[in-house]
């Protein structure tokens, strides 16, 4: 773990935090713990291909995907952010951590359907706050098939009924549920729900934001 890049990040966050409202955690100690310390909990359970093709969809001040990176410099990292103003911070702490990876400022359901980022991901990750169903429909067309989808979630009971409610969501987009891992940390349980794609999105997903929250899959 490159140490020197995780204190630089931490630094960075919190001298601009204010300016773009990126986290309510303030404290370093709390920062390690509940962002980083989190965010690499994939790792921990997954074996990522080397050199792998990841996004980190709705990734808000960069986690999980920028604490991924500085773990697995192999990886290939694009952050798909929505808010105009979190995507300039993602550009800037780019800068400031020297590290190559790209930023696009769209909107998942949009950027879903572009051809360039539609089946072209090996890995993506979210800790997006969306119910399971809907994670799935704007993530899961990003994913190449024999890829995965990580979805960061809470507390396992919780998690586990998202996962039961998401079934028929796995079925019409294309993928499984492969593996659900809880782990405790110090901020309670952390579960991550890992879903293999089987097989291609039907183009018509995702739908937009409005038709994916009145009827979810």
């Amino acid at each position: 773990m490159n140490q020197d890049l995780y204190t630089i990040y931490a630094s960075f966050l919190l001298q601009e935090n204010q300016k773009y409202n990126l986290t309510s955690i303030v404290d370093s100690k709390e920062i390690q713990e509940k962002h980083f310390e989190d965010s690499l909990l994939l790792l921990d359970i997954a074996e990522l291909p080397q050199g792998a093709a990841i996004i980190d969809i709705g990734s808000g001040a960069g986690f999980p995907g920028v604490p991924l990176r500085i773990a697995r410099p192999d990886l290939r990292l694009t952050l798909l952010e929505s808010t105009g103003k979190k995507a300039r911070f993602l550009r800037e702490l780019r800068e400031q951590l020297g590290l190559p990876f790209e930023v696009i400022n769209e909107r998942a359901e949009v950027a879903a359907h572009q051809a360039e980022l539609r089946g072209h991901f090996d890995w993506a990750v979210s800790r997006a706050v969306a119910a399971l169903p809907v994670l799935c429909e704007l993530c899961l067309p990003f994913v190449k098939t024999g890829g995965c989808f990580a979805a960061y979630k809470g507390a396992r009971e919780k998690a586990l009924l998202e996962l039961r409610q998401s079934q028929n969501a796995l079925r019409v987009l294309g993928a499984q549920a492969a593996q659900a891992e809880t782990k405790q940390m110090g901020h309670g349980e952390r579960t991550l729900i890992l879903l293999k794609k089987i097989s291609q999105t039907p183009g018509n997903y995702p739908r937009n934001h409005g038709a994916m929250l009145k009827k979810p899959l």
